[in-house]
């Protein structure tokens, strides 16, 4: 959610600690967000309402993800860092209490869209601000350090919800556990404000449609589309599938709070250390075994897992496909993109749009055939994304070599006297101007991979090589 018309820097001076203290307010934030993220669909089964239903109220956050990042892409990113995290916290919190005070399933409905406006600002702001903190050559990286400190904080929500859930029997457990939530934000909104790096615009915020995102061409489309799927497996199948398939098992609010921590544990890893492999081998190899994982790791969920302890081990395993297509779809829209800002832009865009299908596709997989039903669709869409993967190719920019610069007239000089080449200052400064209109051409020749180029180490070789009449 940057805006493509301020001229923003790269990277801001930062002060001593700043990014230490920017990931401890993200882990906190993280803690916050997490609680509640996997139990939303089961509170409102427990409130009466249907599982598909249930599929439509966690996607329904997208709602208001869609909205601010379509029309805040010259808003959040000039809001003050500092502002738009605590301001996110609040709102989140808000919209915990609402839910832990009521009795109907819709009210959790509508909280869940409030909570969506605190979400954007804090992903559309917080990975803006990462993205500033370091240099060019480390985006990937920081992206994937700012999503596995969120979700640090996020993976000890599944086992602390259900410890708390576990509080009081039925739906009032859960509403205690939103009740929880809303404290803990209001507390992460204070150390936000006073812990987070601030960084204002020198551009005033203001609403309005998108422009100059400079999506073009087959490839940058694919991997717009691959991000929404990697929101759509987050939203339809980590915080929805796999919980009513937990609680379809019989499973109780510990056992699978436990089992929902295993997803989050490989959920965080694979994105931690997704995002610096991504930067150091490429995108494609790390994307398409992700997805290929998950293809197979879904379809045994929807097939073979039958208790408990498989069922773990299967969330488990789609913990890294659910990291792998949060993280590194989104460097691959900054390789393709124009700058830097309008990737962060369209990816934002692309994701809610992604999290609204993932639960339209759950809860239509679920109204049509039950829960493992929408699990074997979801295993096909992975294929298919596997698919798509392989044939946008690999988009990590090949490292370019770096030329030796050219020598200013003085260093010339220094280099003629230091070989001993005495030359009167006309002769010198014909020669300087020889090497520089032929230092294109001598540059292209080096980058030749020419046969007779072989490094000569003996002399007598030498001496042979040109006794033969080859010098010429």
């Amino acid at each position: 959610m940057i805006d493509v018309a301020a001229e923003l820097p790269v990277r801001a001076p930062v002060e001593l600690g700043a990014r230490q203290r920017f990931h401890l307010v993200v882990l906190v934030a993280g803690v916050g967000f997490g609680l509640t993220a996997p139990f939303t669909a089961l509170l409102v089964v427990g409130l009466g309402g249907s599982p598909s239903w249930a599929a439509y109220v966690v996607s329904s956050i997208g709602l208001s993800l869609l909205l601010v990042d379509f029309l805040g892409t010259r808003f959040v990113p000039r809001v003050s860092s500092r502002t738009a995290l605590t301001v996110s916290l609040l709102v989140f919190g808000v919209g915990c209490l609402f839910s832990a005070a009521t009795t109907s399933w819709e009210v959790v409905g509508l909280a869940r869209v409030l909570q969506g406006f605190g979400t954007s600002l804090f992903m559309g702001g917080g990975i803006a601000l990462a993205v500033r903190l370091v240099g060019e050559h480390t985006r990937g990286r920081a992206i994937g350090t700012f999503n596995a400190f969120w979700f640090l904080g996020v993976a000890t929500g599944p086992l602390g919800g259900g410890l708390i859930a576990a509080a009081a029997p039925g739906p009032d457990g859960l509403r205690l556990l939103f009740g929880v939530c809303g404290a803990v934000n209001l507390a992460g909104a204070v150390a936000a404000w006073f812990l987070a790096p601030r960084w204002v615009s020198a551009v005033r915020p203001r609403l309005g449609l998108p422009a100059g995102l400079g999506v073009r061409g087959r490839r940058m489309w694919s991997v717009l589309v691959l991000t929404g799927l990697g929101q759509a497996v987050r939203a339809g199948l980590a915080l929805t599938l796999v919980p009513l398939l937990g609680e379809q098992l019989g499973m109780g609010w510990v056992p699978l709070g436990l089992a929902l921590f295993a997803l989050a544990v490989t959920d965080v890893a694979t994105m931690h250390f997704g995002g610096g492999l991504s930067d150091r081998y490429g995108r494609l190899l790390p994307l398409a075994a992700a997805l290929a994982w998950g293809t197979v790791a879904v379809t045994a969920l929807a097939t073979v897992v039958r208790g408990p302890v498989a069922f773990t081990f299967g969330a488990l395993a789609t913990g890294v496909t659910v990291g792998a297509t949060w993280v590194v779809p989104a460097t691959m829209t900054i390789d393709l993109a124009e700058t830097p800002e309008t990737a962060v832009a369209a990816y934002r865009i692309a994701c809610d749009i992604g999290m609204l299908a993932g639960g339209l596709f759950a809860g239509a997989g679920i109204a049509v055939g039950g829960v493992h039903t929408a699990l074997a669709a979801t295993a096909a869409l992975l294929f298919g994304g596997l698919l798509l993967t392989l044939s946008v190719r690999e988009t990590l920019p090949a490292p370019q070599e770096e030329l030796v610069p050219m020598p200013s007239p003085e260093e010339f000089t220094a280099l003629a006297t230091n070989s001993d080449i005495s030359l009167t200052p006309q002769r010198l400064s014909q020669a300087y101007a020889t090497h520089a209109r032929y230092r294109p051409d001598l540059e292209r020749l080096r980058a030749l991979p020419l046969p007779f180029t072989e490094p000569v180490t003996e002399p007598a070789t030498a001496l042979a090589w040109i006794s033969g009449g080859d010098k010429e």
